[in-house]
């Protein structure tokens, strides 16, 4: 077996098992949902409660698994994780995902599909998407059947009609996975780099901060990833995105008999931040300590790729720029920032390392909990470091851990007091261009704070999932399920009933935001000790549930669901007529 083979070998297994995790941790129904959950949390950077929010894998899903929206953009996912790396998946199941979304399309779906499906698609209808994606991912390194692509060419160019594309899709197989994956999970470089330059590099001091601007030969940086690999490109931001559109230019130009030596004029260059930088004139060194690159990555990878495919023209040649930082974490993670800021990345990821988001670290550290500040931290963990912090908390780590977007989502929806940007805009969280940042760590945002907020948010969660695996069992009548959700739920759901399916699986963040408003701002009771009477008595969450769902027919609110969960109005109506109608809470004070 190849390398290659043995590394996609071994990762195949590392993912089966993280997917087993999730299955048994969350309870999930099956491996299909705990495939597209470790998806959308590892691949697309989803907190627990979005990631859920986007499936609808089960019975009557019509072979669509999840949905998702992307700038406007509809994606439909089907996910496969087949038992053998190299079994294909089949093309009936292409098949199944072609038919559901031709009854979709045709509004012919609404007495066959499940409730998960239906509310997804109430959200779609609300808006006029710009484009739809079907994508389709398998954990496999086996190609899509012949058929399966031609049905799939089929469609899109059916369903694009006069507009150009407006129906694409992708095969996205474990290989993409593993790229995706490791592009952003593996370990950061600590190491000196020494470039031996052909001319003296161009410097300049501004401030406290160093620029060093010279040229590197195609070769010269394809041998540095070569020898470094992703552990150079922690801080580039951007993952690799295959080689299409600006990639597959950049791979012509370097393997181009007629335009290789118009290589530096084309591109842009790489961008590297460093600790520090020492210039040997004698020798025509530069060494620079602890170097990442922070822009250009995509450049490297591609210049590489063409080295090994032995492409690679010997006059290319691209522009270098290295500032140094002098180790101020601040200043490092704001020029990672703005020579990104031209191109969408995670926001999460950019202020992983913020001074005060490393405060909050060690803060909450002091309170036994590990604050993950860019996902997958823990999973590209070596295991004696695993050792030490299970050692300090003692118990299992993962016990331990609160995401960073987890629990930003969870403290924007009840200290800072905005549900509506928790649930419908969490990227904004992390912005301060257009978003609220700044805003956010300077209102009053504390550790104890955070970890009761995030700890809330998992008990809410927690009811949700229970209730979504008990809606999908088969009942005999609608009597039987009244029964069985009176009997879990120990509320009187009767008047609220026929809204719960369609309500309740996405009311986590809304839920909290209630819960909060009641009894912390309303009772004004601490809520670290509402925490306490909600882990042995849940009735509370139930009954933040279901005055929801009151206070939306008390208002005559005609929109659905997925559209006013995401409504600060519809919040803010909500609390104002229920706080006319509040008594006495159901757990004590």
């Amino acid at each position: 077996m190849s390398k290659v083979s043995e590394i996609l070998s071994l990762f195949k297994e590392q993912l089966n098992n993280q997917i087993k995790a999730f299955v048994d941790g969350e309870s999930f129904e099956n491996e299909g949902y705990g495939f597209a959950y470790w998806y959308f949390r590892n691949i697309r950077s989803m907190t627990n409660i979005e990631a859920k929010d986007q499936i609808c894998d089960g019975s009557g899903d019509l072979g669509i698994d999840a949905i998702e929206v992307q700038d406007e953009k509809v994606v439909f996912y089907q996910f496969k994780n087949p038992a053998a790396i190299e079994r294909s998946i089949g093309a009936g199941d292409v098949d199944k995902m072609l038919s559901g979304l031709g009854l979709i399309l045709s509004r012919k779906h609404k007495d066959i599909a499940n409730s998960e499906l239906l509310s997804r698609l109430e959200e779609i209808y609300s808006f006029t998407p710009t484009g739809y994606r079907v994508v389709i991912v398998s954990s496999s390194l086996a190609e899509l059947p012949e058929d399966a692509v031609v049905k799939l060419n089929s469609f899109c160019e059916t369903n694009s009609g006069a507009i150009k594309d407006l129906f694409q899709w992708e095969y996205v197989n474990l290989n993409d996975i593993h790229n995706r994956f490791y592009a952003a999970h593996l370990p950061t470089l600590d190491a000196t780099i020494d470039f031996s330059l052909t001319r003296p590099p161009y410097m300049t001091k501004i401030g406290e901060h160093e620029t060093y601007l010279f040229d590197l030969s195609g070769k010269d940086l394809a041998s540095l990833y070569e020898q470094h690999g992703e552990s150079l490109l922690q801080q580039n931001v951007r993952m690799f995105e295959g080689d299409k559109g600006t990639n597959h230019a950049i791979a012509q130009t370097a393997s181009s008999n007629t335009e290789s030596k118009n290589f530096f004029h084309y591109n842009n260059g790489i961008s590297l931040i460093c600790d520090s930088a020492i210039y040997h004139p004698f020798n025509n060194i530069l060494s620079l300590e602890r170097p990442q690159v922070v822009n250009g990555g995509q450049t490297m990878r591609i210049l590489h790729k063409c080295f090994k495919k032995g492409t690679l023209k010997s006059d290319v040649h691209a522009a270098v720029r290295v500032i140094t930082t002098s180790k101020n974490k601040d200043f490092a993670a704001n020029v990672a920032v703005n020579l990104n800021n031209q191109t969408r990345v995670d926001n999460t990821f950019l202020r992983s390392n913020d001074p005060r988001i490393v405060q909050l670290s060690h803060s909450l550290s002091a309170h036994g909990y590990y604050l993950e500040r860019r996902a997958g931290e823990v999973e590209a963990m070596l295991p004696e470091e695993i050792e030490e912090l299970e050692n300090r908390y003692g118990s299992p780590l993962l016990e331990h851990v609160i995401p960073l977007k987890d629990g930003m989502q969870a403290y924007v929806a009840t200290y800072y007091g905005d549900p509506q940007l928790a649930k419908k805009d969490p990227a904004k969280i992390f912005t301060d261009d257009g978003g609220s940042f700044s805003k956010i760590l300077q209102s009053d945002l504390t550790a104890e704070k955070f970890l009761n907020a995030y700890r809330l948010s998992k008990l809410v969660s927690n009811e949700v999932d229970s209730f979504k695996k008990l809606k999908r069992k088969r009942y005999s009548n609608e009597k039987e399920r009244k029964v069985a959700y009176s009997t879990s739920i120990g509320s009187s759901i009767e008047p609220v009933f026929n809204d719960l399916d369609a309500a309740v699986p996405q009311m986590t963040i809304f839920g909290i935001a209630l819960i909060y408003e009641k009894y912390v701002k309303m009772l004004g009771r601490d809520l670290k000790d509402v925490l306490e009477d909600l882990q042995d008595n849940p009735e509370a969450i139930w009954s933040a549930f279901i005055d929801l769902i009151n206070a939306k027919n008390a208002l005559n609110v005609e929109k659905g669901w997925p559209t006013i969960l995401k409504s600060g109005s519809f919040y803010r109506d909500s609390v104002s007529y229920l706080k006319g109608v509040w008594k006495e809470p159901p757990v004590s004070g």
